[in-house]
């Protein structure tokens, strides 16, 4: 790899570091990391959603099987005549959970979201083993920071802690799988992934029950304050095998829940007021995607090619006449005199010799 190359690679990744206050690189983000900028108001379902899971209402109850209606058409703990299920009371709602009803009935409504270039705040109230979750609609033009406050409503706990995860909507709704589950006494769902709680990141992958946040990176457990920045490579978006494509919105999630990680927080069994703020900066510096695949790439190829310079320069070390002096001749013998530079005198040990290289007069 040449020397210019290097000093380009060298430049590409230090730029940003490179700028004085003045550089809007470099003022960008120190504002972003302030949490601070002009809050703008929130217009629900268009700039922000608001979503939560609670203990007392189980969304895919019908699908698991365990909420079918008895022969009196109610719903309770009474056997079925037509099948071997029976039913799970449904728990009631008590003053840990002042979540309204459209927040956990309508959580999962298709509405698309504005793409999020504003900043703004929000205080949710989190009941006792539930999940609050505000959906956004990330820009990739945009850095965003999100921080967030959390605290026990009208009471002191200094244990108090809760989890706070990032993820797409793929992501969160594997996560409402295995809370619906968790709450269903008939599940055996919720035992498998407590089973595999511990399994491997490299074969997490392949786990059906798991789930996790993020770019498997944000997750923040058992914390009352966290602050965290984002930066997206581009549209967040898959397409399937079959089908077209798919857009993914984020959940910024506070969990009150004791999930089936290993160190996440308990239920902390008291209401959790949550201050979240949001702060877009607009980014004045954008790599595209394919620098990473070129860097990357010739970083290869020059471990390839390196081996071969290498060899090359060995191959023509010594080879090179130094002015003159290291001239092929014949080895000095008792028949041939030995060859000296034309230099006049040579000066050997501090003493100066004449030249007898052509001098006859001994013969």
């Amino acid at each position: 790899m040449s020397r210019k190359v290097v000093v380009l690679l060298v430049l590409i990744f230090t730029l940003p570091l490179l700028g004085s206050s003045g550089n809007p690189i470099v003022s960008n983000a120190s504002a972003a990391d302030s949490c601070s900028g002009n809050i703008e108001p929130i217009v629900w379902n268009q700039t922000l959603g608001r979503s939560a899971l609670v203990p007392h209402y189980n969304y895919y109850s019908g699908y698991f099987g365990f909420g079918d209606y008895g022969d009196d058409g109610k719903k309770g703990r009474d056997h079925d005549t037509n099948n071997d299920w029976y039913i799970e009371e449904p728990r009631e709602k008590t003053e840990l959970n002042p979540e309204e009803e459209w927040m956990y009935m309508d959580w999962d409504r298709d509405s698309r979201l504005q793409t999020l270039t504003s900043n703004h705040h929000s205080t949710m109230l989190v009941g006792n083993d539930s999940i609050g979750a505000l959906r956004v609609n990330l820009s990739e033009q945009h850095r965003t920071t999100v921080c967030i406050t959390v605290q026990a409503l009208n009471e002191t706990n200094d244990d108090y802690s809760v989890d706070v995860y990032l993820m797409t909507t793929s992501e969160y709704q594997k996560y409402t799988e295995l809370y619906y589950s968790s709450h269903s006494e008939q599940s055996f769902y919720n035992d498998v992934s407590e089973a595999l709680s511990e399994i491997s990141p490299e074969w997490r992958s392949l786990d059906f029950t798991g789930w996790r946040s993020y770019r498997d990176a944000h997750q923040y457990e058992s914390v009352n304050e966290i602050n965290f920045a984002l930066n997206l490579d581009g549209p967040e978006s898959y397409t399937p095998l079959f089908g077209s494509e798919r857009w993914q919105d984020f959940y910024i999630v506070i969990d009150t829940w004791d999930n089936n990680h290993d160190n996440d927080a308990p239920a902390p069994g008291v209401v959790t007021a949550a201050d979240v703020t949001i702060i877009t900066t607009e980014r004045s510096f954008i790599l595209p995607n394919y620098t990473v695949a070129i860097i990357f790439l010739m970083m290869i190829v020059g471990m390839v090619i390196f081996p071969f310079i290498l060899n090359a320069r060995y191959m023509k070390a010594g080879l090179d006449v130094d002015n003159g002096l290291t001239e092929p001749g014949l080895v000095p013998s008792l028949e041939v005199d030995a060859e000296l530079p034309d230099r006049g005198v040579e000066a050997v040990e501090g003493k100066s010799y004449p030249d007898i290289s052509n001098d006859n007069s001994g013969d």
